[in-house]
């Protein structure tokens, strides 16, 4: 789709100054092995481009065009770490311990903590959507196999007397230069509908703009989306709400009509940005102990309500007490008028929330940053409400001669509703209230 360009050298100070010193010496020590031992090997993946657009990235992805599981194990033998490997695909993930670095001679902060290596291949596809089944190919034709253009860049590190070659083997480098997202061929996005949330998160990233047959064949592949599995929809939501510029991701996904295909019912807010920010650098005032990984998720369902939220969870296949919290999130929005209630008894806030995931709180107090009622109400219940309890206990019912059963909670649960709305504000006016309810046969 576009023309080819003669390799060029990538200046290795160019890698220093992006990578950074320590990251610079780990692949010089890679490149090393893989010179001693007479093997070809290549930097690949965002690493080059992002060298070349003078982007962070520390995402290290390596391709041989030898067995690159055999390669890892040498590594691993020299410095240390583990390696895991996934034979059927030819790949293995390196991983850098403290004593690994402490070998290396690196500071295990400036270092990545995993290295892929994979062996050069080809793939084809049975059918559309499905996994790819792969072979061992030379590594023109594991660059053409790749998503975008941009992402066909690799820098040869061995040989040593090619070391630092640029190979650019579809027009990538020009695509770089002019912020284009192109893809390889016109079934890209058929062979592998991911690719469309991939494109449209790295030109959010980037700046860059879709190319226009790109964006023509995207549009065209989007009802694919509705036959992936749950799990690689995840793995890429998970790349979208981990970028800085997420909230933005997701709306240009939903104009699109990307995430309509993943299930009619997942749509975000026009805010969604300004939320996802938030929670980046806002924590509500009670200590909280939720996982920051899953909050995007949370919030980015809390909105569409219960039941969609549910069954959107249900289509992505996601962890069952992941699919609780978002729920029970959506449940708190559309509960906001209630929560927001001045004239609302805390006891029925305290009843809404009694058994709700503490993330679900977490995030609707993110998403309720223009209702301060409903703020304060999740705050209190978060700190005092939710650990208030009657003074007595079913040991003093049945003292009392009141014959143990499903009455003891419906008395306990009153008492404490009672203290936590102010109409009992000591054991003696808890006395009088309990004398109070089992004259009215509670």
């Amino acid at each position: 789709m576009s023309k080819k360009r003669s390799p060029q050298l990538v200046d290795r100070n160019a890698v220093r100054q992006v990578l950074g010193a320590s990251a610079a010496a780990l692949i010089d020590k890679i490149a090393s092995q893989a010179q001693a031992n007479k093997r070809s090997l290549y930097l690949v993946g965002g690493v080059p481009r992002d060298i070349i657009l003078k982007l962070p990235n520390q995402d290290l992805d390596f391709v041989l065009e030898t067995d690159a599981i055999s390669f890892a194990d040498e590594i691993a033998a020299r410095y240390g770490g583990s390696v895991l490997a996934h034979k059927p695909f030819g790949t293995a993930v390196w991983t850098l311990d403290g004593s690994a670095a402490e070998t290396l001679g690196l500071p295990a902060r400036e270092i990545p903590q995993y290295i892929d290596f994979a062996r050069a291949r080809s793939e084809t596809y049975s059918e559309p959507a499905a996994l790819p089944t792969v072979s061992p190919a030379g590594i023109k034709s594991d660059l053409l196999r790749r998503d975008f253009t941009l992402n066909t860049l690799a820098i040869q590190l061995s040989p040593a007397s090619v070391a630092g070659q640029l190979l650019d083997e579809s027009g990538g480098l020009a695509d770089l230069q002019s912020g284009l997202i192109r893809v390889l061929h016109e079934r890209s996005f058929i062979d592998d509908p991911t690719r469309i949330l991939r494109a449209i998160r790295l030109a959010t990233r980037l700046g860059f703009a879709i190319e226009t047959e790109t964006d023509e064949l995207m549009r065209a592949a989007l009802p694919l989306l509705g036959r992936l599995t749950g799990q690689r929809l995840v793995n890429e939501i998970e790349l979208s709400l981990g970028e800085l510029k997420a909230g933005e991701i997701f709306l240009r996904l939903q104009d699109l009509g990307a995430l309509g295909y993943i299930h009619p019912a997942f749509r975000v807010n026009c805010d969604i940005t300004e939320v996802l920010n938030r929670a980046r650098e806002t924590s509500p005032p009670w200590e909280v102990t939720v996982d920051k990984e899953t909050v995007p998720w949370r919030l980015l369902m809390a909105r569409v309500g219960a039941d969609e939220a549910d069954a959107i969870c249900q289509r992505l296949d996601l962890p069952r007490t992941l699919t609780r919290s978002i729920v029970a999130c959506a449940q708190l929005i559309g509960a906001a008028a209630m929560l927001s209630d001045a004239e609302s008894p805390p006891s029925q806030a305290a009843r809404l929330l009694d058994g709700l995931p503490a993330p679900a709180l977490h995030a609707a107090w993110l998403l309720f940053a223009d209702n301060p009622a409903a703020q304060d109400k999740l705050a209190n219940y978060m700190s005092t409400w939710r650990q208030q309890k009657a003074s007595i206990n079913g040991v003093h019912l049945e003292r009392m001669g009141i014959p143990p059963g499903p009455s003891y909670k419906r008395i306990l649960d009153a008492l404490r509703f009672a203290w936590i709305d102010g109409e009992v504000n000591s054991p003696e006016e808890e006395a009088l209230y309990l004398r109070e309810l089992l004259s009215a046969d509670v």
